[in-house]
């Protein structure tokens, strides 16, 4: 396959196809127009990627340059890169050759020997080098479908500067474009022009030309002088102003550099002059940032020379930058997926999605079959007054990368032979009986105890007591797990403590409160052993989230959720078995109807929604199990309530 190829996608180069998929980011048509080191350096295809879908074993790239790498302050890879992205994650990269020259192509393997299972491709062109690509092999016979939709439909433009072209990042995905779109799924073009990054006329003519859904202008060093700048920003300005009055346009004043040279002080005055008083004047659709809050004077450790970011440094620019990119197209700041389409439709397929993600969450290795590293017996009861409660075991569960978590096991008095597992949401302590706006999660146990089921408490990571201060769950995605994803860092505790508990119940069951409930669905789709599921406002599917229903980075994580949307992990939970998700209509945190602003999401109501793509699901299932959703009038809050306890009950009888 070659670019042109229908099956591939091209973003990044709004003129490709004018330019007869020529690989280059400026229209033929302006070569004369245009000044010619703007023209040289549009030859190379910086933020051009190519993407699409495969569930090749393999895949091969034929790529030819038209001389060496030859920089100084990049390295190979940074200057003629061609990234390899599998499900947003890095894997390869194919550089120039030594040798390189006009009419000579080389072949790269970027994978090879992978299960053959559908994985999403992005192919990141070099930063700054041409690059003809003759060819990207797959398999034979694999199929080749159309990538993911991004979460907005028209790119977000950048003009600017070398920092902009993506000097001196490591790599092309390192640009801090390329990180920006990957975190909010965004596509993007870069118009970045190394050393002529100066807002000429014409230039800004053909800016104007793509239709954009947000222009971030972060030019201004390129020019010599404070008067020279003067002369083309504000008519730069008003030149995407008056071809796009209502584009939300984005400014950024110039980052920290080592030096900071007094033409800087005075271009980042004049850049705030124009646009506040732009701003002052009524345009609503106009954001000013200042570049020091992106990379500051005390971070030029994140530049390769002291001007030209690092990854570091780039990384430190897309984070920062990212909250006001989301707020500006009122997006969530991540990057969810559109995971209204099912996969898993079958027994068959439910097995071999299984077996997909758990070989994704935990390598080769496979479903841990680990006991716990430490049993106590006898210990005090981590819920207070539980008068049906016979005894107590403490489990401590240790896992990858140092990380540790507890879990209790709860006998009754009278048992049934019955085991629940309790997940808590984002709280330290199931002992709030006493708390105004609690939970409820004394009282759930204390009901479940009573009707004679045992429990085993469970903590999301570092929500215990005395351990209530670890890094944001994002943090845990850095942590070196070995294989796998840090995915298991929430569901280990779980399984580990089952596997001490192998033998001793009949059934296991079980129930979880908000994040608790996401770990309810996430885990009962892995582990056949929990028969009936029941989670409370613990996860809808992603096309219907917003605001606070957004959660943690594993609530949303691309490279997991590609693989099984929601509705997937709602079958493969219900299939042969029950799960029935409760929703709180009050809930002042998740998934209530406060939450569900079905204006933005072109959603139905709240109920109907939500009711939807329950009836979704149990179509899919059939006979072969049960998916229910049921709204909670009663609830007062983010909580199990009492008339929930009682419905979980009664259906745990069926």
């Amino acid at each position: 396959m070659t670019p042109g190829d229908a099956r591939l996608t091209v973003n990044g180069l709004p003129w490709f196809g004018e330019n007869q998929q020529e690989l280059i980011r400026l229209p033929r048509r302006l070569e004369s127009a245009l000044p010619p080191a703007v023209w040289r350096l549009g030859l190379s295809p910086a933020g051009g990627r190519i993407r699409f879908r495969t569930n090749s074993t393999s895949l091969a790239v034929r790529l030819e340059y038209p001389s060496p790498p030859d920089m100084t302050n990049m390295s190979d890879f940074g200057q003629t890169g061609v990234d390899l992205y599998l499900d947003g994650v890095y894997h390869a990269t194919a550089v120039a050759p030594k040798d390189a020259a006009p009419g000579k192509a080389a072949e790269t393997v970027l994978f090879k020997d992978l299960p053959a299972a559908e994985r999403e491709v992005t192919l990141y062109l070099p930063l700054y080098k041409p690059v003809k690509v003759h060819g990207v092999a797959v398999d034979d016979g694999a199929a080749v479908k159309p990538p993911g939709r991004f979460a907005v439909a028209k790119p977000v433009v950048f003009y600017g500067t070398s920092i902009t072209q993506g000097g001196c990042a490591s790599r092309p995905g390192m640009s801090y474009q390329a990180i920006l779109g990957r975190a909010l799924n965004l596509d993007h073009v870069n118009l970045g022009f190394s050393g002529n990054g100066r807002g000429e006329p014409v230039v800004a003519n053909l800016v104007a030309e793509v239709d954009a859904s947000l222009f971030v202008l972060d030019f201004s060093q390129n020019n010599p002088t404070p008067e020279s700048l003067v002369a083309v920003y504000e008519p730069f300005l008003k030149t995407l102003r008056t071809k796009h009055p209502s584009t939300p346009i984005l400014a950024i004043t110039p980052i920290a550099a080592a030096k900071n040279p007094a033409r800087l002080v005075a271009m980042r005055d004049h850049i705030r002059k124009v646009v506040l008083a732009q701003i002052a004047a009524g345009d609503r659709n106009l954001t000013l940032v200042d570049g020091l809050r992106l990379l500051g004077p005390g971070e030029v450790d994140g530049t390769v020379d002291g001007v030209h970011p690092n990854d570091l440094g780039f990384e430190r620019m897309a984070d920062r930058l990212a909250p006001t990119v989301a707020s500006i197209l009122k997006r969530p700041p991540t990057a969810l997926l559109d995971d209204r389409e099912m996969v898993v439709t079958s027994a068959a397929a439910v097995e071999r999605k299984r077996a997909e993600l758990i070989e994704f969450i935990w390598g080769a290795g496979g479903f841990p079959q680990e006991r716990p590293a430490g049993v106590e017996r006898g210990v005090a009861s981590p819920v207070a007054g539980l008068s049906a409660l016979r005894s107590v075991e403490r489990f401590t569960i240790r896992m990858a990368a140092g990380q540790e978590n507890t879990t209790y096991h709860l006998a009754p008095v009278k048992g049934n032979g019955r085991l629940v597992v309790l997940h808590h949401g984002h709280a330290c302590s199931f002992d709030d009986a006493g708390e105004a706006r609690g939970g409820g999660m004394a009282h759930t146990a204390r009901r479940l105890l009573e009707a004679g089921y045992a429990l085993l408490l469970v903590h999301m990571p570092h929500f215990r007591p005395g351990d209530c201060a670890g890094p944001p769950h994002g943090d845990l995605f850095a942590l070196p797990v070995g294989e796998g994803s840090a995915l298991q860092l929430f569901l280990e505790p779980t399984a580990q403590s089952l596997n001490a508990l192998r033998g001793r119940y009949q059934r296991i069951d079980m129930v979880g409160l908000s994040g608790g409930g996401w770990t309810t669905v996430v885990y009962s789709a892995l582990d056949p052993r929990i028969r009936a599921s029941f989670p409370v406002a613990g996860a809808v599917p992603l096309h219907l989230r917003t605001g606070g229903s957004v959660g943690d980075l594993e609530q949303f994580l691309p490279a997991f959720y590609r693989r099984a949307g929601y509705l997937d992990l709602f079958v493969m939970g219900a299939m042969g078995r029950q799960q029935t998700h409760i929703f709180n209509r009050r809930d002042n945190c998740c998934f209530g109807e406060a939450q569900h602003d079905a204006t933005k999401l072109q959603a139905a109501p709240y109920a109907e929604a939500y009711r939807g793509f329950g009836e979704a699901v149990q179509k899919v299932v059939g006979s072969r199990g049960r998916f229910a959703v049921e709204i909670d009038e009663a609830a007062t809050h983010h909580m199990i309530s009492p008339w929930a306890v009682e419905r979980m009950l009664a259906l745990l009888k069926q």
